[in-house]
């Protein structure tokens, strides 16, 4: 749990699946399930969009950088919580809302106010530090960032078409204007997992960098642009 003061004093914020911390005119955005390697739960999917509105509204945050504690970014949604559903179990409660433009001003179309794709509403720069594995939604919210790093041993997949679910999230409008029509069908239709390496020359990720050295440049980045 993440319990860290709200911009200008105030009530403390907290945050069961997420870490918030700002540094330097930066806040870093940790999503924090290692054990499940961060996979996105609707707690969690609430969390990130009350955590990106937080910054939106800190001016003392200029610049944004998304990853995850652990081996993984964000693999995929919960498959147990999916099972359980699947299973005509409880659904989980959604406790805070996953989804609404950031207000920055501008008169975007609706669609830019559903759940991820409010990202790219975020009005201050959003960098991805794709730390591990990126899969199914993991690789909607990398892609929604303005810049992605990752590590040289990060996996990145659709996934939906093995679960027998089209590309959601907006993700099969988005991935082709990355990578080209042909490059994205391939990776939908297949669902195969991309290599780092590989992830770079179809121009899913910016930049590949030792695991080491990724949240470092990450944040080294954003400090440059956030001065």
């Amino acid at each position: 749990m993440s319990q860290t003061a709200a911009p200008g004093g105030g009530a403390q914020l907290d945050y069961q699946q997420l870490d918030y911390a700002v540094d330097d005119g930066v806040a870093l955005v940790t999503l924090n399930r290692p054990d499940r390697l961060n996979a996105m739960t609707l707690q969690m999917g609430g969390e990130i969009r009350a955590a990106m509105q937080r910054a939106s509204d800190d001016d003392a945050v200029r610049a944004i950088v998304l990853t995850g504690a652990g081996r993984g970014f964000c693999a995929s949604a919960d498959a147990a919580r999916l099972q359980g559903s699947a299973a005509g179990g409880a659904r989980e409660a959604e406790p805070l809302p996953n989804a609404g433009a950031i207000d920055g001003g501008l008169a975007l179309p609706r669609g830019y106010a559903a759940k991820y794709a409010y990202l790219s509403t975020v009005p201050k720069p959003l960098i991805a530090a794709v730390n591990g594995a990126a899969v199914g939604v993991g690789l909607v919210l990398a892609l929604y960032c303005d810049v992605r790093f990752a590590a040289d041993g990060a996996r990145l997949g659709t996934a939906f078409a093995k679960r027998g679910l089209v590309a959601g999230y907006g993700l099969a409008w988005l991935l082709p204007r990355l990578i080209g029509p042909s490059r994205a069908l391939d990776l939908l239709y297949s669902a195969r997992l991309v290599e780092a390496d590989e992830a770079l020359r179809l121009g899913l990720v910016d930049r590949v960098l030792p695991a080491d050295e990724l949240l470092p440049a990450a944040l080294g980045y954003a400090r440059e642009i956030a001065h």
